[in-house]
């Protein structure tokens, strides 16, 4: 009770800028689909697209009223840096239609529209730390409000499959196999990513503690996330970050993450015996199969179908990239129509953040995102190792060379979260002038 009483007490002092932090740390998190009719599957996208133009027109009427200022950003010539960006997916537009003749609705509205909502949400996280009257303050309430509810995602999720051994109606979570709300288990994955380095980071000495319920679950739940998500890349980068957290704290992981990890480990195992007949599909091991298959098969061998698009997605770009001017690439949505005519059919989009730009932006385009993704590196290491302590910072580092890892196997660049979350870490801390909102 004395949690609650708190939290009442801090929320009393909530500004508008922490209700917003609150709600897109969650909203960014949760997909909704609309428009499904018939065999049209509908429009994916993140319920924080619905609240962002309420955001964007309270951002301009306090701009324009003087009662906020514009984000004062840590990475040098930042406006520079996004015009670059701006010019090269507009270029690749362009080159797009004239490579196809016809402008592609796909790429058009996906691609390039979707880029200006990244902006939109970088933009955001660097208005809310430049206005914030405690900037520390508000980014210990995004990581506590973003790991709390993925804590809280994952065990609704091993609640309500337990309770299929009980109840015969389908229940929802469950039914994706543990892709929570965000109905794709890659981007599941990273949001568990983004998750786990926020914990490793609030239970440090150095800063706040995050309410102990957060920290408790997100370990006990962890196993059984592992096993249903199902996510080969999130296997090896969670066991990275833990080898990363053992040497930093290994008192830490040894007396409070180590025995609950263990106590999930045995849930997991129980739960399978206890709900074979209701869930031999999902948890039937199929992707350590297909794991062992992958390290043992030729191309042509493999046992698992992502795996054979991934590999069809490679050859294809790189074929289409080699067919045009390697500077610039074949243009943005000259992907699918290359494939239809190569195979008939299109088969996969190339989820690879890396190959797609490189085929459809050039390698001038690459080369701009990889020079902004670094000068954002950059700026973060210098927050949080060289002029501060800043422990969001510091986990914001880490999740971001995670981060490259995981855009190396899957396309990931267009995830929310991402954005919102290096926007709060690009502009520089201010000092505390009100009491911390954190304790809680």
């Amino acid at each position: 009770m004395q949690y609650i009483d708190d939290l009442k007490k801090h929320i009393k002092q909530f500004k508008s800028v922490h209700y917003m932090i609150v709600i897109f740390a969650i909203a960014t998190q949760i997909q909704i689909t609309l428009f499904a009719q018939g065999n049209y599957l509908g429009l994916r996208i993140s319920l924080a697209d619905l609240l962002l133009p309420f955001a964007g027109v309270f951002i301009l009427s306090s701009l324009i009223k003087k009662k906020s200022e514009l984000p004062n950003w840590s990475v040098n010539n930042m406006y520079a840096w996004i015009v670059a960006l701006i010019l090269v997916m507009s270029s690749a537009l362009i080159n797009g239609y004239i490579v196809n003749e016809t402008l592609s609705q796909w790429a058009f509205i996906n691609k390039y529209v979707g880029f200006f909502i990244l902006l939109s949400y970088l933009a955001l996280g660097g208005w809310i730390i430049q206005n914030a009257e405690n900037s520390r303050d508000s980014l210990s309430l995004f990581m506590i409000t973003f790991a709390g509810f993925f804590t809280a995602t994952i065990l609704a999720s091993m609640l309500l499959f337990l309770l299929q051994y009980f109840v015969q109606t389908p229940l929802w979570l469950p039914r994706y196999p543990w892709d929570g709300f965000m109905a794709n288990r890659n981007a599941f994955m990273v949001i568990f990513v983004l998750s786990f380095t926020y914990i490793m980071w609030m239970i440090t000495k150095k800063t706040t503690a995050s309410p102990l319920w957060v920290t408790t679950l997100f370990w006990f739940c962890m196993p059984t996330f592992f096993v249903f998500n199902e996510s080969r890349t999130g296997w090896i980068i969670a066991a990275v970050l833990a080898l990363i957290f053992l040497i930093k704290n290994p008192t830490q992981f040894l007396k409070k993450a180590l025995p609950l990890f263990l106590a999930g480990i045995a849930l997991t195992y129980g739960s399978y015996h206890l709900t074979t007949k209701a869930t031999a599909y999902i948890l039937e091991g199929r992707q350590i199969d297909f794991l062992v298959a992958l390290t043992q098969e030729e191309q042509g061998d493999l046992s698992y179908i992502g795996d054979q698009k991934r590999y069809i997605a490679l050859e294809d770009g790189l074929e289409l990239y080699s067919n045009y001017n390697p500077l610039i690439g074949a243009g943005l949505g000259s992907y699918q129509p290359f494939q239809i005519e190569k195979r008939g059919e299109f088969i996969e989009i190339m989820d690879f953040t890396g190959l797609w730009l490189l085929t459809e932006t050039g390698a001038i385009g690459l080369s701009v995102f990889i020079a902004f993704f670094m000068a954002c590196v950059y700026a973060i290491y210098k927050t949080g190792y060289r002029y501060d302590t800043s422990p969001y910072h510091r986990s914001m580092l880490i999740f971001l060379i995670m981060f490259a890892v995981i855009s190396v196997l899957h396309e990931v660049m267009y995830t929310r979260a991402l954005w919102i979350a290096i926007g709060l870490a690009l502009v520089p801390l201010n000092k505390q002038t009100t009491p911390p909102l954190s304790s809680f």
